[in-house]
């Protein structure tokens, strides 16, 4: 096998909401820049109706399509039955008919060689298996969550997504296999496995941002890792109350995985086998967490310049007016530093535990992607807009040029700015997953695993219909804060929110 993901929401191709578009992702341009064939020699699932949960494109452009680039005082009367139409799709489709968890995946697939899931943390490569997905379902089936119900989302959703990539066959063989066994699974009983992509821990940080508040793991392993959360009775109540993991928790995870990665890997089959190894974003830079009121220059150890912060961070698109008139729904400038100096000190501890690896073999095996970095130079607020990093040189001269900023297009159909994050303000859009895959073909043509690092830019601008087809309904997200929050509440019943009370908190 010449390549396998393990990852979260980002490697599975998350945008706007949904687990929708892994043929866009970065392992996907990855495969085929290595020559593999899509759908053959490198296979990842596909979601219909627009993916799971919800798909906020999808539904912006079918309201799009019935009202046109203005949504006047009469039509606001239809929206939600418009909206709850939308949403309906979804939830039948995923609950009771083809999509459901009773459903196999179509055309008897076993195995998929991304198994990138989205809301994993470091500890679920090895903790979730199809066996928990199923119990966390039924229990959910059980409480009535199934049930149809106004606005509502699949339920459990982060449960059938792992369900369906981790046993899209439904064979109960396969019950017990985490990521991780399928990795073993692949290097050890098949052909071997010659590259391995490996980024996990955004989620160890990610839930801060997503609820706007802080809830952090004990610096105790015995709540943590060695916490019996194997168990489908116990799994959902322990590790879903932290969403910020206390480094020394983080080590001792991380340190998990890659020992039981290099054991996986030392019975490779494929003796010349690599892993690529991608940093912690910080998470306070995506669009969704929009800074606030005054700014702060602060110097950030070993970055070249200050870094901007802002005294506030809520959602986008509220403003400063919206965090003094609620008291709610943000995190300050001193929660944004100490969120930032934890993903710091993950990647430190990532780069000081592979260095450790690589010494243990006779030549490196382990391969870092400085993709905090790479992130970081990209981030337009951040850097006060004197962006810093180094695009290639297909962006000197597109029109519209992208950046970081929350997506918005005008009633013409115009892109006014964004570009490179999908309408979650998260997860990168199309052209930004484009960026991630030349930061791993970087380090790949380094170690020698491919020739060349190009891409083929014009479609993946062009694939990009955020880009290349701009939503002309975006004021209304900029224009109208009821619209904005009936959105924004989806996140409430949303897996990426896996310990937040956001609908409970606007309302």
């Amino acid at each position: 096998m010449k390549l396998f993901t393990i990852g979260d929401s980002i490697s599975q191709g998350f945008m706007s909401l949904a687990a929708a578009r892994t043929d866009l992702c970065f392992s996907t341009l990855i495969a085929k820049s290595m020559g593999l064939q899509v759908g053959g020699e490198y296979f990842y699932p596909e979601w219909l109706m627009g993916g799971l949960p919800t798909n906020l494109e999808k539904i912006l452009r079918r309201l799009e399509k019935k009202y046109g680039s203005d949504i006047n005082g009469l039509d606001w009367l239809t929206i939600l039955p418009t909206l709850e139409k939308i949403l309906d799709e979804a939830e039948d489709y995923y609950e009771r008919q083809g999509g459901s968890a009773q459903q196999p995946y179509p055309g008897g697939v076993e195995f998929f060689h991304n198994v990138a899931i989205q809301g994993f943390d470091v500890a679920d490569s090895w903790m979730i298996t199809p066996k928990i997905c199923k119990y966390q379902i039924e229990l959910s089936n059980q409480k009535g969550d199934g049930k149809p119900n106004f606005l509502g989302l699949p339920n459990a959703a982060f449960y059938r997504i792992a369900l369906k990539v981790l046993n899209p066959s439904l064979n109960p063989i396969f019950d017990n296999y985490s990521q991780l066994d399928w990795l073993r699974h692949h290097a050890s009983k098949t052909e071997g496995v010659e590259n391995l992509i490996l980024w996990l821990g955004s989620n160890n940080a990610l839930g801060t941002v997503i609820g706007l508040e802080i809830y952090q793991t004990p610096n105790d392993l015995n709540a943590t890792l060695k916490n019996p959360s194997q168990k489908p009775e116990s799994f959902h109540e322990v590790r879903e109350q932290w969403n910020l993991w206390h480094p020394k928790d983080f080590e001792a995870e991380y340190q998990e995985l890659l020992d039981r990665v290099d054991t996986i890997m030392q019975g490779n089959k494929n003796p010349n086998w690599n892993v690529f190894i991608g940093t912690v974003p910080l998470v306070t830079i995506v669009p969704l967490a929009k800074g606030v009121g005054s700014t702060t220059e602060i110097d950030v150890p070993g970055d070249n310049k200050p870094s901007i912060y802002y005294k506030y961070y809520t959602y986008f698109p509220f403003e400063e007016d919206t965090v003094k008139n609620t008291g709610t729904l943000y995190l300050t400038l001193q929660d944004a530093l100490y969120i930032d100096d934890c993903i710091r000190t993950y990647n430190k501890v990532i780069r000081e535990l592979v260095k450790s690896k690589n010494s243990q073999h006779r030549q490196p095996r382990y391969h870092i992607v400085e993709l905090a970095d790479a992130l970081q130079e990209i981030a337009f607020k951040r850097n006060a807009g004197q962006v810093k990093y180094d695009f290639p040189e297909y962006f000197n001269f597109v029109y519209p040029q992208v950046n970081t900023k929350y997506y918005h297009a005008d009633t013409a159909g115009r892109l006014r700015q964004g570009g490179l994050f999908s309408l979650d303000g998260i997860h990168p859009s199309a052209i930004g997953q484009g960026l991630i895959a030349y930061e791993f073909l970087k380090k790949m043509a380094e170690v020698g695993v491919v020739n060349s690092v190009e891409l083929d830019w014009k479609s993946i601008f062009s694939n990009d219909e955020l880009y290349s087809q701009p939503i002309t309904l975006m004021h209304e997200f900029y224009d109208n804060k009821e619209f904005v929050e009936t959105i924004i509440k989806l996140f409430g019943r949303n897996p990426l929110a896996r310990n937040t009370s956001i609908t409970r908190r606007i309302g």
